[in-house]
This record gives C-alpha cells, sequence and structure tokens, in this order.
C-alpha cells in the first residue's frame, strides 16, 4: 500500500504570525464589534495572533454583553488554527495551544442564555444566535479527537475515542446545514474559511480510516455529491473484504466538497 497521508481538514489555514506587542490595548467599543473585528483580521490576513489578541480585548475591556460564550468559542478555534502551525515540527507548542482550545471550547456555563442574549445584543446581518454553540460543539471533538492520534498508548487507554467519533457521526446527522461562516463576516474582500458540513463529512471518513473503521469511512464518503464521479472503483458493502483500501485513501485524499 501507498504511504498513508492523513490530510487535516484544519491545517491549510495555518500561517506565521509577525505581529509583535499585542498585548496592548487594541480598544474595543462593543463586544460583537470586537468578535467581528477579530475574524474580519484573521479571514484578511490568516494571522492568528492579532485575532487572538482582538478576543481578549474584547473579553476585557467591554461591558455591553453579559455571556462571553461566542468569545470563547472563537478563541477556542482561533488557538486549534494555530496549533495547527506545529503538527509534526513541535509538539510541544502543539500540546500547548491544543490545551489551551480545549479550555476555551469546554466552556459550557450559560450557553443557553448566551443564545437568548446574542439576539438582542447584535444587529449585523450575518448575527446567528447558536451558531458559537455548534463552533463549540464542533471544535471540542475536534480536538479531543485529535489529542487521541497524538497520545501514547498509555494515554489513549483514558480516552473513550469511540464516543467521540460517535458524537462526531452525531454532528453530522444533526447539523445538515452547518458552515462555519454562520454568524461571522467575510474579510474586507469577501474571504472566507470554507468549512462546511461536507467538510467534517470528510474529516470523519479520515477518522474512520485512521481507526480501521474502512466500510463506515466509505458510507460517509458515499453521502457526498462528487463520490460517484471521483470514487468510481469503489463500493461499499458490508461485506468488504478491505482489499481495495488504497481506492479508499485516493477518495478521501481526492474528494472535494
Amino acid at each position: 500500500m501507498k504511504k498513508i497521508i492523513y490530510i487535516y481538514i484544519l491545517m491549510f489555514f495555518a500561517c506565521d504570525p509577525g505581529w509583535l506587542g499585542l498585548e496592548e490595548e487594541i480598544g474595543i467599543y462593543s463586544y460583537h464589534d470586537g468578535l467581528a473585528l477579530a475574524w474580519e483580521s484573521y479571514f484578511d490576513e490568516n494571522n492568528h495572533d492579532i485575532a487572538i489578541a482582538y478576543i481578549n480585548s474584547t473579553i476585557n475591556e467591554t461591558e455591553d454583553e453579559e455571556y462571553y460564550n461566542s468569545a470563547y468559542t472563537s478563541l477556542g478555534w482561533l488557538y486549534l488554527f494555530k496549533s495547527n502551525i506545529f503538527a509534526g515540527n513541535n509538539s510541544d507548542s502543539l500540546t500547548y495551544y491544543r490545551d489551551s482550545a480545549f479550555e476555551q471550547l469546554s466552556y459550557i456555563e450559560n450557553e443557553e442564555l448566551a443564545i437568548i442574549e446574542y439576539d438582542t445584543g447584535c444587529y449585523y446581518n450575518f448575527c446567528c444566535s447558536d451558531c458559537f454553540a455548534k463552533d463549540r460543539q464542533l471544535g471540542l471533538l475536534y480536538t479531543q479527537i485529535e489529542n487521541y492520534f497524538v497520545s501514547s498508548s498509555e494515554q489513549r487507554d483514558n480516552i473513550d475515542i469511540q464516543t467521540l467519533i460517535n458524537e462526531l457521526a452525531s454532528f453530522v446527522l444533526e447539523n445538515p446545514q452547518y458552515n462555519f461562516m454562520d454568524g461571522k463576516p467575510t474579510g474586507d474582500n469577501g474571504q472566507i474559511l470554507d468549512l462546511s458540513i461536507d467538510n467534517v463529512k470528510i474529516y470523519l471518513a479520515h477518522v474512520y480510516f485512521r481507526m480501521g473503521q474502512f466500510i463506515d469511512s466509505c458510507y460517509v464518503l458515499s453521502s457526498l455529491d462528487g463520490y460517484k464521479d471521483l470514487c468510481i472503483d469503489l463500493e461499499c458493502s458490508i461485506d468488504w473484504d478491505n482489499t481495495n483500501l488504497e481506492d479508499l485513501l485516493d477518495c478521501i485524499n481526492n474528494i472535494q466538497p
């Protein structure tokens, strides 16, 4: 079998930060203004540090929002994106930013109240009251699943990976219209982060493959529109004898949402 190369759905968003002195005050006047500025700056420049600085300034300086759940979720995702800079070459930094992401994405206190309050405080056209809650759920699952794959054998014994995978599969079924851009502005020139439910399906197929659950991986791929055209030599069957795993891997690595 050809060498297996695992593609993570977030890897290509990594970049080399070049800003210094971001601990200085930025001067945010409104909670939702601050979040909008953070995401606009990230989509414009792919600069994690300046976006993180905007979020931290929003949390520390604004007083017009009672619940900061959406800010913590945004911070968690930005830490996730930054962690991917270090995948494969700096395990300490990877662990640090993944742990930071986990801490932020685990914040669930008053989430229902934050959803209600969001409707009364956000006036942008892109505002979405519960989108941050879905982002939090997906980001937390991604963080936990990826932590499993970089953990030692002893550490893996303490992680219920199958439950996490089942929860990711449930997320796919329960959120057929999910799009990461919901609830966020585009960049100044219309830049977006292309992360829809189909991207999540492809990631789930990767996870199944990495766990040796090849039939499940194949069935997830077969639900995508481009499956029949790209994966013409691949037929999903409960009687599959795993003789054409290279075809399955090629399909996973090349199919586009």
